[in-house]
């Protein structure tokens, strides 16, 4: 069973498996235990959770840029619409050639790419339901 929740800590909406006991935030690195984290949206379908995720994001309100910030603030950087469909187009070759992906894996693919940038990346991936964490630090995609 998947299940869609929150990082308590920095609010990213995210897809799990409510099977893990915990699992790693890719944006804030914080640790969430699943079995207390609130389920906003469950389901058996890997499909059916990207959607979940994706119609939980919209609704709650943040920034996914700048979490916390007020809103209307600029992010510092925000990634032009070339930038996402580049990102998005390799991961997505990178978890179509594998079943699962590391992050490893896809720093690797990405280049040279600081931990910051990977975790905002892999958090942007998640959040757009491209991607779901099967188990801590392993990916799929959605």
């Amino acid at each position: 069973m998947y299940g869609v929740i929150v990082c308590p800590r920095c609010t990213l909406v995210q897809g799990a498996d409510l099977s893990t006991a915990r699992i790693t935030c890719p944006r804030c690195r914080s640790k969430i235990e699943v079995r207390k984290a609130k389920v906003y949206f469950s389901t058996d379908s890997p499909k059916e959770l990207a959607e979940g995720v994706r119609q939980v994001g919209e609704r709650l309100v943040y920034d996914i840029e700048t979490p916390g910030a007020p809103r209307g603030s600029l992010p510092e950087r925000k990634p032009s619409g070339s930038d996402q469909r580049t990102l998005r187009s390799i991961v997505l070759r990178v978890l179509e050639e594998r079943e699962e992906a590391s992050r490893e894996d896809l720093a690797r693919e990405l280049g040279e790419i600081g931990d910051e940038e990977l975790d905002r990346v892999i958090g942007l991936m998640l959040e757009a339901g491209v991607m779901y964490e099967a188990s801590p630090g392993r990916y799929r995609a959605a």
